[in-house]
């Protein structure tokens, strides 16, 4: 029978041999005849037991640990525990596995705990689902969710019902939009966000009544939309807005300095998105609903933002201290741009309809790198700042320009975000990664200037510090050659947000290669970094390790990146799909060989076209993720057996 003209009757798997297919069926069957002699682990395939058998032997055969009954395995959990994970990965695995993921598993006593993330669980969840809540696996935002809503009912309890800003009489306030509302004076029973309400409610009259043919707004203004407005940005929202935007969405992009993030006096802009995209995560379905309804109005807002388009910082006079000041205040300000920038395009990439998605990937996203790469990527360093003794001034400074390491790091993983879910062209280089490795969270995350220059103390002894590292240059040390025991123990200390952007710039120049149809690259560089990575990942401690569980403090806890073993994953398999579109040859060298022409010659001229058909069966630059999506869920089948 044809390759591949077994299928399974219950998931679609297709074979080559009739006993694959028999063998395959048990897994549905749920039988385990194969028993290790060892611990009396039951499995369903004869092959699995014996590879079982490899692992179990060294692990029965280890010196019991002092301090624990039971070896772990998988970097942590009990024996019995994962003996079930393997035994799940491995029961239903067709044979021969197509993709070979886990020809590596049984090569050491100790497997990997990066095994855990293999079935690319998040990965496949995250590019069938739209919304900002697809950053977080969906359990994990039902638990912050709901932690969030018990300190609700708890604060409205302890405060019997009041309001929190019951002391705004709602009636009083002006039913039109006057420029002299922006110098309102507040009183002492006002909230101090009730001049940002009517901030917004300005900018966003004249968004909507000053709209062109080319203005992406479609609302027009009447006292509905006026009174909508009203309500959504009042100031009670605004505040409840904010608390939902650091604990639901902060941990997946922390570049504002929240220490220093002041709502009543931060660009508007800026103030909306955040407002908007913690309604979107909001516990309270409502919200989101309502929050899409300004969706387009605040990314017209941010991208008509004058600063965006103000020439290059110039000469300033004065002292000293006058000199940095002014320094530090127009780097902010450039650097809030980008920050809005970049949540805005978030936000529509998730949360808006198809046009503006396309919109994002097309043009807003272009106009974001541009503005990183004006201010500069190679100035997104500390190599100014005093290490003498801290002040606010230099907190203030180091806030500054760690955020322009961590903004620019996120304007580029935003790139290859698109490159990996859309197949879109990179609009960054690697080779322009100039900015420093971003510092600890702990420094990000310090309540003052002495707690931020302790721990920056600590980081100064590290080899990043010293070495004024970039992430260009931890990628040549990686991709060189194999670390050594030591080196990964250096490299572990680097963070999780560096180790995430070291993997995705591993799948930037994947991308290269994938579309090189003029010369054959070497694949070595990749193998060789995808292999340091995974070691460093390994040896690396989370920074949340323990951050409680709280509403206050899981700001602080890692969100997206946390899932970069997947990414590892996914770079692995687009690496082993490109050295399977080398190697084969097809039906030119076939009938080559047949007319006796040079097999070299031959093979080269195969290999080409073979390679140029899967590119032109590719598409570039779509609005789904529906492909990459069918490559996790294709490797999943078959590779993992899983439906």
């Amino acid at each position: 029978m044809a390759q591949g003209q077994w299928h399974c009757s219950l998931c679609s798997t297709q074979f080559s041999r009739a006993e694959h297919l028999r063998r395959h069926l048990r897994s549905h069957e749920n039988k385990r005849p194969y028993e290790c002699t060892l611990c009396r682990r039951s499995f369903t395939r004869r092959d699995a037991k014996t590879r079982h058998e490899k692992t179990c032997k060294a692990i029965m055969q280890s010196p019991a640990p002092t301090t624990h009954t039971q070896a772990p395995l998988f970097g942590g959990g009990n024996f019995a525990y994962g003996n079930e994970i393997e035994d799940d990965f491995l029961m239903s695995m067709p044979y021969p596995s197509d993709f070979a993921a886990l020809d590596w598993l049984y090569s050491t006593n100790t497997p990997d705990s990066i095994i855990t993330a293999e079935r690319l669980d998040f990965l496949a969840h995250f590019t069938s689902e739209n919304g900002m809540g697809t950053f977080l696996a969906p359990e994990t935002l039902e638990e912050r969710q709901k932690l969030i809503l018990n300190y609700e009912h708890e604060s409205d309890s302890a405060e019997h019902g009041t309001s929190i800003d019951s002391a705004i009489p709602v009636g009083s306030l002006a039913q039109t939009i006057e420029p002299s509302m922006l110098h309102i004076t507040t009183s002492e029973d006002l909230d101090p966000l009730t001049a940002r309400t009517y901030e917004i409610l300005h900018h966003f009259h004249n968004i909507i009544t000053a709209k062109t043919d080319k203005s992406v707004v479609k609302l027009d203004w009447t006292p509905e939309i006026e009174s909508a407005a009203r309500s959504f940005f009042s100031p009670r929202n605004i505040t409840r807005y904010l608390g939902y935007f650091w604990s639901l969405w902060y941990p997946n992009c922390p570049f504002v300095h929240r220490a220093s993030f002041d709502p009543q006096t931060a660009p508007p802009a800026l103030l909306c998105v955040m407002v908007m995209i913690g309604a979107c995560l909001s516990p309270h379905g409502g919200d989101a609903v309502t929050a899409r309804m300004w969706l387009d109005v605040v990314e017209e807002l941010a991208f008509s933002d004058s600063s965006f388009w103000e020439e290059k910082d110039g000469a300033v006079g004065g002292g000293k201290a006058v000199v940095l000041d002014q320094y530090v205040g127009r780097k902010k300000k450039r650097l809030e741009c980008v920050q809005t920038a970049y949540l805005v395009c978030s936000l529509q990439k998730r949360e808006g309809d198809g046009e503006a998605r396309a919109r994002v990937r097309r043009y807003r996203h272009a106009t974001m790198v541009m503005l990183a790469r004006d201010i500069g990527l190679a100035t997104a360093s500390h190599r100014n700042l005093n290490m003498d003794q801290p002040s606010d001034t230099w907190w203030q400074q180091f806030a500054v320009e760690e955020g322009l390491i961590r903004t620019i790091t996120y304007v580029f993983l935003f790139d290859v975000a698109l490159t990996i879910f859309h197949n879109s062209p990179p609009r960054m280089v690697v080779s322009e990664l100039k900015m420093e490795v971003a510092c600890p969270e702990a420094c990000f995350q310090a309540d003052s200037a002495d707690e931020c220059f302790r721990l920056l103390k600590e980081w100064e002894a590290t080899i990043f510090w010293r070495k004024r590292l970039s992430i260009t240059s931890v990628l040549k040390n990686i991709c060189q050659t194999e670390l050594t025991s030591s080196a990964v123990d250096e490299y572990s200390q680097m963070g999780s947000l560096n180790l995430f952007t070291a993997v995705q710039t591993l799948h930037s120049l994947t991308f290269h290669l994938r579309n090189s149809i003029i010369f054959e690259s070497t694949l070595l560089p990749l193998k060789t970094g995808l292999e340091n990575w995974r070691r460093i990942w390994n040896q690396r401690e989370a920074e949340d390790k323990y951050v409680p569980d709280h509403p206050d403090q899981i700001w602080k806890k890692v969100g997206f990146i946390s899932y970069s073993p997947e990414f590892w994953h996914l770079a692995r398999i687009i690496v082993e799909r490109i050295e399977g579109e080398s190697q084969g040859g097809g039906d030119e060298e076939d009938e080559g060989v047949r007319n006796g022409e040079n097999g070299d010659e031959t093979k080269n001229m195969a290999t080409a076209k073979a390679h140029v058909r899967g590119r032109e069966r590719e598409r570039y630059d779509h609005t789904d993720m529906m492909d990459v999506n069918g490559l996790i869920m294709e490797y999943r089948r078959m590779s993992l057996g899983a439906v």
